[in-house]
């Protein structure tokens, strides 16, 4: 048996069906896909190996809830609630987002992200193809649609012209193996019920699924129900998104119907504890939305809710969260919520065929993670260690599509000068935030 990459010696997390943990394990690549996952098969041979020197072989993270280009606009408005940070937000962005700074920032975030063991992430910004190539400079899975939004932004055009952009972009992109096309209209509070009415057209007649904030904040719900007359589940259901492929982001504020109607259809939320929390926007009911069947994901949301991307911060604010939310500690479990950080953002991206376990004929997206230093010894389950213990520091290797993206902790893609373009481009950003 002869392989292109052996990764050896490390604890297996497969995150398959059975959720099969392999003590000492190895996990071979052949041509991108996975093609042994188990015990060292004897007489392989493999053009390199990679020693995971006792650590953890898992999944690379899917991050389902990202805005990946405003890390050009990280920490402009900190300390306010949702309304007011978009009021910032919104104003910099039509100063200052084009297609040559919307790579920057993307590509600054797919850096981040890559560093921190992410392999595939969920964008919806402006200049979606400037985060096409970003991501694929770097070399991570993408899914992502233009921007769908009804106030004014970056980019010009009716609302007519939209939609040809995003046949458009679904076209060129149809063949592309680094990016999954899907829909992505920003939320009920930026967008008439007629408009929903066209992205669910949009959505059958392109067979493509949809990624749509809702139920983010309370005041979300008060401007939706003046504009709809009901809560923003509702008026999606209503527009018969709930009757496609759907993604919610965030979904914190839920009734138990609403939360009903989420798992009878079908739908899936990406859980994004780290913004709710700094936007003081809410905890999402995860525990009964698990409970009821509904697919959980994990997302970080941009860099500039959150002020990073750092998907280690996010499962252990989720454990954290929901104990205090529920009052008991074990409300969810470390396996819940690394299921959560990688095959639970497959499913909930429709690609759980192809990604987010590692299982033989799955494409290669996997992390090896290193388990020597202090904070990380001893190791008694390797849930509880990357949940509650483990962070972005301790990446040693990423491979995306059997394709080495980091390698002994640092990038393979080249990002000399990156960081000072875009501190440039804030000191120009800040003088025109401060007029």
């Amino acid at each position: 048996m002869t392989v292109d990459t052996l990764l050896t010696n490390g604890t297996v997390l497969t995150m398959d069906g059975g959720f099969r943990v392999v003590e000492g394990g190895c996990v071979a690549i052949t041509g991108g896909v996975i093609s042994h996952v188990g015990a060292l098969p004897e007489g392989v041979s493999a053009d390199e190996v990679v020693d995971a020197g006792g650590g953890l072989i898992l999944p690379g993270f899917i991050n389902t809830h990202c805005h990946a280009a405003m890390s050009l606009f990280r920490g402009l408005a900190d300390n306010v609630d949702l309304g007011q940070f978009l009021n910032t937000v919104w104003a910099a962005e039509r100063a200052h987002v084009t297609p040559d700074t919307a790579y920057l920032g993307a590509k600054l975030s797919a850096v981040e992200m890559a560093l921190g063991g992410v392999t595939h992430f969920l964008d919806m910004y402006w200049h979606v193809d400037a985060t096409v190539a970003a991501a694929g400079d770097v070399g991570l899975g993408l899914s992502a649609g233009p921007a769908m939004i009804g106030v004014p932004g970056p980019e010009g055009g009716d609302w007519g012209d939209r939609l040809d952009v995003v046949r458009d972009f679904a076209g060129r992109h149809a063949a592309n193996p680094m990016v999954d096309v899907l829909l992505v209209p920003h939320g009920c509070y930026t967008l008439d019920a007629e408009k929903l009415r066209d992205v669910r057209a949009l959505s059958a007649e392109l067979s493509l699924p949809v990624h749509i904030h809702a139920a983010e904040a309370a005041w979300e719900l008060d401007l939706v129900a003046k504009a709809y007359g009901q809560r923003p589940v509702r008026a999606l259901a209503e527009a018969g998104l709930l009757d496609g492929p759907l993604l919610l982001a965030h979904a914190v504020h839920l009734d138990d119907d609403e939360i009903a109607m989420l798992a009878e259809a079908g739908s899936a939320v990406a859980h994004c504890p780290a913004s709710n929390a700094k936007l003081a926007s809410g905890m999402a009911p995860v525990r009964a939305l698990m409970d009821a069947g509904v697919t959980l994901s994990l997302g970080t949301d941009g860099p500039s809710t959150g002020n990073d991307l750092d998907m280690f911060k996010a499962m252990r604010l989720t454990a954290y969260l929901h104990a205090l939310r529920t009052g008991a500690p074990d409300a969810l479990s470390a396996r819940d919520i690394v299921a959560m950080a990688t095959i639970g953002g497959a499913k909930a991206l429709g690609l759980s065929q192809r990604q987010g376990s590692l299982e033989v004929g799955k494409q290669a997206d996997v992390v090896v993670l290193r388990a020597d230093a202090p904070h990380m010894v001893p190791v008694y389950d390797p849930y509880s260690a990357l949940v509650y213990s483990a962070g972005r520091e301790d990446v040693a290797h990423v491979f995306a599509r059997g394709r080495a993206v980091v390698r002994d902790g640092g990038l393979v893609a080249p990002v000399a000068g990156l960081a000072e373009q875009i501190r440039r481009l804030a000191a120009d950003i800040r003088k025109g935030s401060l007029q």
